[in-house]
């Protein structure tokens, strides 16, 4: 290697051609800034080193096929904030994260819910729910917003309760990710500016 380390934009060539040492040049360049953008979203030490090595792992893995056009420097924040959110997600099956959780990111989603009417909540999730196939559609709006029982609508569309019964799980399967997914980037937003 030269003397001169380097920019990204040659270093993103040399991954291309399977250069490890490139590879080694990113990883010390930007593994510190990475792992505390983590951790101070996460605030664990585990899940910040988790997130950062997905992150690598990833980034080496599609080496030849990554065509990043803006800085590697946002890209690389950008990448970090989707792992955070996967990890958040994670984190409801581990009661050990879940109390740092509750330290920090709880009160974090609590204020984001406050800013949030109930006006943008409802613009939120009706866009979600147009997003449904019509079928579907009316089937979760006369359950929810008309409230008729799953005999009611099956009677109404003259289909069967278990039609009614499975339309209604994956329309609420459909509409829980991007809602989430909504309220998470918003945490982190949130995050980002505290």
């Amino acid at each position: 290697m030269e003397n001169s380390l380097p920019n990204d934009i040659e270093l993103l060539e040399r991954l291309k051609q399977d250069d490890t040492e490139a590879f080694k040049v990113l990883f010390d360049r930007y593994w510190e800034g990475l792992y505390l953008f983590a951790w101070k979203r996460l605030r664990s030490r585990q899940d910040a080193e988790d997130v950062v090595q997905r992150l690598f792992m990833k980034i080496w893995e599609h080496r030849a096929s990554r065509n990043i056009k803006a800085s590697l420097q946002a890209y690389l924040y950008k990448s970090a904030s989707y792992e955070v959110i996967d990890a958040l997600k994670n984190m409801t099956g581990r009661t050990v994260d879940l109390e740092g959780a509750n330290e920090y990111v709880v009160p974090v989603f609590s204020d984001v819910l406050d800013k949030l009417s109930l006006e943008e909540l409802n613009e939120l999730i009706d866009r979600e729910i147009k997003r449904l196939p019509d079928r579907m559609q009316q089937i979760y709006r006369l359950s929810r917003e008309e409230d008729l029982s799953t005999r009611e609508i099956a009677s109404k569309l003259q289909i069967s309760e278990q039609t009614v019964k499975n339309q209604l799980t994956i329309a609420l399967s459909r509409l829980r990710k991007p809602i989430m997914q909504t309220l998470l980037l918003a945490v982190l937003q949130e995050i980002t500016l505290r």
